[in-house]
């Protein structure tokens, strides 16, 4: 029985985890990138593109940097799961809490941050990330946030329709689930022959 409960949380979290995937939210990523292009004006499409650059090219920086000359002990990745977990799917709980009353607006927000939280918390428990990894993915991903939410706020439709985008993301949400993209292979390679030029912290 134990067993059993055993394997049961870990197909439960690796389930959790797998929604942080680049797989997965990279085409999210860009299905709301079409979806502000063509539902407002263009300067949230914008801030998006800035936002979602800042906080992947952000995290592979760092995590080659840190691949090499690792600032603290635990500290050799930051966790792209969760940087672009908390970009996406807080952009999504923006888009929604917007156009909420005040009380749907906290649970809105509650429930984006609960979803980043599990996703953070799955890759400490799966013994991918340390906590301060995932803290520097959620810091990466919040300054993403922050910056994208400041535009949009600034230059929305108030009228756009949500559902089309709700929908889209759902579909390719349970199409992709379960999909990888392996980025961390990459920056292993980087990282190798960075330290093999002798850039690696002495």
């Amino acid at each position: 029985m134990e067993q059993v409960s055993s394997v049961a949380a870990h197909n439960f979290l690796t389930s959790l985890t797998n929604l942080g995937d680049l797989a997965v939210l990279l085409p999210v990523a860009i299905v709301v990138l079409v979806w502000l292009a063509f539902m407002h004006t263009r300067e949230p499409a914008l801030w998006w593109v800035i936002a979602l650059a800042f906080c992947v090219g952000g995290t592979g920086l760092l995590k080659i940097i840190f691949s090499v000359c690792p600032p603290v002990p635990g500290l050799q990745s930051p966790s792209s799961h969760t940087s672009l977990s908390t970009l996406v799917y807080g952009g999504l709980a923006t888009f929604l809490a917007v156009r909420s009353g005040s009380w749907q607006r906290l649970v809105v927000i509650a429930a984006g941050g609960a979803l980043v939280g599990s996703i953070a918390l799955s890759r400490v428990m799966l013994n991918s990330h340390t906590l301060l990894e995932t803290g520097f993915g959620i810091a990466i991903g919040g300054l993403a946030l922050l910056l994208f939410a400041r535009g949009y706020l600034r230059h929305r439709e108030p009228q756009t329709p949500l559902r089309p985008l709700l929908l889209t993301v759902a579909v390719l949400l349970v199409l992709l689930h379960g999909q990888q993209l392996h980025a961390e292979d990459l920056v292993r390679v980087i990282g190798g022959y960075l330290r093999t030029g002798g850039l690696a912290c002495g």
